[in-house]
């Protein structure tokens, strides 16, 4: 029987981290396995949710949990590069997950650096990486030459991609924000910082004057002020930060926008885009990261942030947009292969193909 750690430390974040970890756990808590054994790492409020079956560290109190656990860590899986804790031993096969270095474009001088640093060290000591992406793979190779290919100092990488959980047939509820259920609208969401673009939505919307544009989000970051300032200027009152929004209103919002507009600059993955997808809502979105590798022809793309021309690339690609359109049902589809049983055998094969190799 190996035991394998998985670092469930974000399974409460409400980020990407915490939505992955919420879908992935439970699945591979379900799982019958017979020769593996899982201990989770949980906040401490989540210590036995997934059943007694499975072991629990607790977030607060890891190194304490760990030491009376007292049972050799065969295999330890570090969901995300910004782990605090990685233990076992020579004989422990290290996994770790790299979600994205988008540290190399948003941060500067010594704090940039010591990323820099950081992800290489930890990265080095891996045995083995998974990517969310290829780009994100590619970006690796890039920025890190001593572990490409034609490296002697080889860290094998493989990419699996992100799932998307199946939430069309769960409950909606419309914000109190929109005025009705037959308000035209655009939507957005994410966290209001600088690289997802939404700055360049707002001009953009003096040429839809019948329309209102909803940008939810985690407000907190130091760039929602500036979007603030810029939608109480050009906003012309049709603009709307919303703040954080329930799952049910985002459900609402995928289902009845007239589009879903996502300009970002940086995405390992960008899993709104096919949350969209799955309520058939037309796609717009950048050609920049991994945006074009994960809609790929699904998604309608911005080639210019001039206002003018974002605009007439929204109301050509609405031109012909049906939800019981064939492109609608193609883009749903594309989405559904994104699913968590999907990553979760593919994960689960990777833990056993690393063990077999151990």
């Amino acid at each position: 029987m190996y035991n394998v750690l998985i670092d469930f430390s974000h399974l409460a974040d409400v980020n990407g981290f915490g939505e992955i970890a919420r879908n992935y756990a439970p699945l591979l808590a379900q799982t019958p396995l017979s020769d593996i054994h899982f201990i989770f790492i949980v906040p401490d409020h989540l210590v036995g949710t997934f059943g007694a079956h499975i072991d629990y560290i607790r977030r607060s109190r890891k190194r304490e949990d760990l030491k009376k656990l007292d049972k050799h860590i065969d295999l330890w899986h570090a969901t995300d590069q910004q782990f605090h804790l990685r233990g076992g031993d020579s004989r422990t096969v290290q996994l770790l997950t790299v979600h994205d270095l988008n540290f190399l474009r948003e941060k500067s001088g010594l704090h940039r650096l010591r990323h820099v640093v950081q992800l290489w060290w930890r990265m080095r000591r891996s045995d083995h990486l998974t990517c969310i992406s290829q780009y994100v793979k590619d970006d690796i190779f890039q920025h890190y030459p001593s572990l490409t290919p034609n490296s002697s100092l080889l860290t094998p990488i493989d990419v699996i991609y992100n799932g998307i959980a199946s939430h069309e047939d769960e409950p909606q509820q419309r914000p109190a924000f929109v005025s009705s259920d037959h308000e035209p609208f655009f939507f957005t969401i994410g966290q209001i910082r600088e690289k997802k673009n939404f700055q360049t939505l707002v001009p953009m919307m003096h040429h839809f004057p019948d329309h209102k544009l909803y940008i939810c989000g985690d407000d907190h970051f130091v760039f929602a002020q500036e979007l603030r300032r810029l939608v109480s200027e050009q906003g012309e009152g049709r603009v709307v930060m919303t703040g954080k929004i329930r799952d049910e209103e985002k459900r609402w919002l995928y289902a009845h926008a007239q589009a879903f507009l996502f300009p970002s600059r940086l995405e390992g993955f960008g899993i709104p885009v096919l949350e969209a997808m799955r309520f058939r809502c037309k796609v717009f979105t950048s050609r920049f990261s991994s945006l074009p590798e994960i809609c790929g022809s699904h998604a309608t793309y911005f080639d210019d942030y001039a206002p003018e021309a974002m605009a007439a690339t929204v109301r050509q690609g609405l031109s012909s947009w049906q939800k019981d359109s064939e492109a609608a049902t193609a883009a749903l589809h594309h989405s559904q292969d994104f699913s968590y049983e999907r990553y979760t055998q593919q994960y689960i094969s990777l833990y056993a193909r690393l063990l077999g190799g151990a």
